[in-house]
């Protein structure tokens, strides 16, 4: 019997998996300027091809060297922000967010640079992360997770989208 080994082309070793990477669908981030303590932190969004997409980037990232990519998000329409059924002001929209992978890294990271959004993140909560778009790419939602061991770390919310054909829009309800 011979013993299954996998074969690593020559090519593919110096292959940047991360860098081949190429974004596809919308993702939303979002937080409220002077929410209510049910809605602190930060809310994540996206369409099943953005969530799908952004779990692929991290399923590259995860177990490699340390490694960053940027992706654009999506500006946060009043539909994705009805969702949660908080309606306070959003804080500011972010046009674009970086992820650094840092493998030793214990605890997800989420800092505002001007319009720029930068999330650093290890493995294990990486990979949480990951799993928590998958939740949302099937249509889940209305579930936190902590990015920290930190008990007074706010948590990171997942919504589902908002549904194509909605039975009254917001302007017909408000009036």
């Amino acid at each position: 019997m011979i013993p299954f080994t996998q074969t690593i082309a020559p090519e593919d070793k110096m292959r940047d998996f991360v860098s081949e990477w190429r974004q596809q669908g919308q993702l939303f981030v979002w937080r409220y300027r002077q929410p209510r303590q049910a809605y602190r932190g930060w809310h994540f969004t996206g369409d099943p091809a953005g969530c799908r997409s952004m779990r692929n980037l991290v399923d590259r990232m995860v177990g490699g060297a340390p490694c960053h990519r940027t992706v654009e998000l999506a500006r946060v329409t009043q539909a994705v922000h009805e969702v949660p059924g908080f309606l306070g002001p959003i804080d500011r929209q972010h046009s674009r967010l970086r992820i650094e992978y840092h493998p030793e890294a214990t605890e997800l990271r989420l800092g505002v640079e001007g319009d720029r959004l930068t999330m650093t993140a290890g493995g294990p909560m990486l990979r949480k992360f990951g799993a928590a778009l998958a939740s949302v790419e099937i249509g889940d939602g209305d579930f936190g997770m902590k990015p920290s061991d930190d008990r007074k770390a706010d948590p990171w919310w997942f919504w589902w989208m908002p549904r194509a054909n909605p039975a009254k829009t917001h302007d017909e309800r408000t009036t």
